[in-house]
């Protein structure tokens, strides 16, 4: 039997990025004041300009040094460093999970900062979902002889929301990878460019999906 490794996304894949945002521009606004707030949001730009990915952590302490005038900064950062994200799971995430640990083994392949990303999954309850195999890359598309000794199978199956992930990772790894794009979040209208192995509208619609799918789909793509 063919040994299948799932390697899962979490923003926009597992988490809906789009809810956090909002909630937390309301938290840092109502923190911050219609003042300062703009600062904070200039400064999680500038990190990520900076560094190539978000670092919030770091974004709090360039915000802390040049904005010391906000009073209510303690709840501020207690509101971003321990925000619920287990709460903006979307709908079928951890169900669809589940699923998919009795099809193969299970892991979360994110971009993001070495810090707070791997305690935003462990928060959200996905860590404990796939057994705590947590990767983290700067560029995961980057990475990836490094995920695949670190889980090693026959077959992947990449399920991502960024079409610029899936190409690249499918140049890579040719036919011993299964793209699944989940058009959810800010990139759900970019399928124009790609053309992945299975496209879904949601991560529930990952349910309906058996480990023959998985096994056809890569039969075409070797075809």
């Amino acid at each position: 039997m063919t040994q299948i490794a799932f390697l899962l996304d979490v923003d926009n894949t597992l988490i809906d990025n789009d809810i956090v945002k909002a909630d937390l521009q309301e938290r840092i606004l109502r923190f911050a004041g219609g003042e300062y707030a703009p600062a904070f949001w200039a400064e999680y730009e500038a990190v990520r300009d900076e560094l190539d990915y978000v670092d919030v952590p770091l974004t709090l302490a360039r915000f802390r040094a040049a904005c010391p005038q906000v009073e209510r900064f303690a709840e501020l950062a207690a509101a971003v460093l321990f925000y619920p994200f287990e709460q903006c799971l979307y709908d079928g995430a951890m169900e669809v999970l589940a699923h998919l640990r009795e099809i193969g083994t299970l892991a979360i392949v994110s971009d993001g900062d070495p810090v707070f990303q791997p305690a935003k999954i462990a928060r959200a309850g996905l860590a404990a979902a796939v057994d705590d195999r947590v990767l983290i890359y700067v560029h995961k598309e980057e990475r990836l002889d490094d995920v695949c000794r670190q889980v090693p199978a026959h077959l992947y199956v990449l399920v991502d929301d960024k079409p610029r992930i899936l190409v690249a990772v499918k140049a890579a790894l040719r036919e011993r990878v299964v793209t699944v794009h989940v058009r959810q979040g800010k990139y759900a209208r970019e399928t124009e460019a790609i053309r992945s192995d299975i496209e879904v509208g949601s991560i529930g619609e990952v349910m309906g999906l058996g480990r023959e799918d998985f096994e056809a789909a890569a039969g075409r793509g070797s075809a």
